[in-house]
């Protein structure tokens, strides 16, 4: 996982859970903090995609 991507994703994901404990899953707040986490992972999943195809073709 990419250091800086990775470490993104956790303390979003920290956040969210916290923000939904405290002010519930439907919050406006949870619900962003859901939306940014989700646009991290998929940051991270295309770069990890990006990385995957680099081996097969230099393999």
């Amino acid at each position: 996982m990419n250091g800086t991507i990775a470490t993104q994703i956790e303390v979003v994901r920290t956040k969210m859970i916290q923000s939904g404990i405290g002010f519930g899953l439907g919050s406006p707040t949870t619900i962003q903090l859901s939306e940014e986490l989700d646009a991290l992972i998929n940051i991270h999943q295309r770069i990890d995609s990006k990385k995957t195809r680099q081996r097969k073709i230099i393999q």
